[in-house]
């Protein structure tokens, strides 16, 4: 039992689980929407193996493609760190690329066969939805370097998630849930958008075209953060103006305090790099304390 603990840690490990909240918890806020519709619980449940199965899978295969490049960058005399532990158990030998990408296949394939049924059942507007996030989970590891990473993200973990999650529990499509997951896009987005922020440096050195190093520099990059986080209430209170959200997703609006932390923590390294993981850690659990906060309120308003 001990053993198969240590495994379950082990894979849990290479496959950056830390990073599941974020889709855990998109995947709340659309559940709970289906549950205030009377939809289908089982089936929003089995919604949620695929989800994680599609995540854990994604960012196994997303160290992959990053440690080949690593190694390829090395052959070519490049001077290139790998930071935040990402290619952790492959740098240190304890898996292969190909192991990694056999247990990428079991997690894909076992998304593939919870999207099956739902396709047996739904038919092409669920075989449209997985297609589509197929798609942009196979752009997702190069879309660094052409400035579609968060976009990416923000479709993927918003949108999609919201309205596949909804579909399959109710056999409709929301308008307002709609509404607010490019609200919650954002949101997530704030996640990501964090992370290269620390990574500015780096990212610039390596090539990448993230959205804080096409901005130009970390205080531009810090000013479009504050502006991102203003869109995310401005689109909540446009839905709720235009009626398309009810009154009740104005307490949404109470996250604006964790919201500005986030603003306040980012400032701090606008002219500094991060020091250490310790540090990195404490800087990404700021933000997913707003996203935690803005997603359950998200859910208090449905019902």
């Amino acid at each position: 039992m001990l053993c198969v603990m240590k495994k379950i840690s082990f894979w849990l490990e290479c496959t950056r689980a830390y990073a599941l909240p974020m889709s855990i918890t998109a995947w709340a806020i659309a559940f709970s929407a289906g549950i205030a519709a009377k939809g289908n619980i089982i089936y929003g449940l089995l919604a949620l193996i695929g989800i994680i199965c599609v995540h854990l899978g994604g960012n196994l295969f997303d160290d992959v493609i990053d440690y080949k490049n690593y190694l390829k960058k090395q052959k070519e005399d490049k001077n290139i760190n790998i930071k935040k532990g990402k290619c952790k158990c492959f740098m240190d030998g304890q898996i292969t690329t190909q192991k990694a990408l056999k247990v990428c296949a079991i997690f894909f394939g076992t998304a593939l066969i919870t999207g099956a049924f739902f396709v047996e059942i739904y038919g092409l507007p669920v075989l449209e939805l997985i297609a589509i996030s197929a798609i942009l989970c196979l752009i997702y590891p190069k879309s660094g370097y052409i400035g579609l990473s968060e976009i990416i993200i923000g479709i993927l973990f918003s949108p999609l998630l919201f309205t596949g999650v909804f579909y399959v529990m109710t056999g409709n499509i929301s308008s307002p849930l709609i509404w607010l997951s490019i609200s919650f896009a954002m949101v997530t987005v704030t996640l990501l958008y964090t992370d290269f922020f620390l990574d500015y440096n780096s990212d610039k050195e390596e090539g990448k075209k993230t959205i804080p190093v096409i901005c130009g520099s970390k205080t531009n990059a810090y000013h479009f953060y504050i502006f991102l986080i203003f869109l995310i209430y401005a689109v909540l209170f446009l839905g709720i103006h235009a009626h398309l959200l009810s009154v009740k997703f104005f307490i949404i609006f109470l996250s604006v305090f964790p919201a500005l932390s986030t603003v306040k923590r980012l400032q701090t390294y606008t002219d500094k790099e991060i020091k250490n993981q310790k540090e990195f850690i404490s800087a990404m659990n700021n933000v997913q304390k707003f996203i935690a906060i803005f997603a359950i309120l998200c859910i208090v308003s449905f019902f």
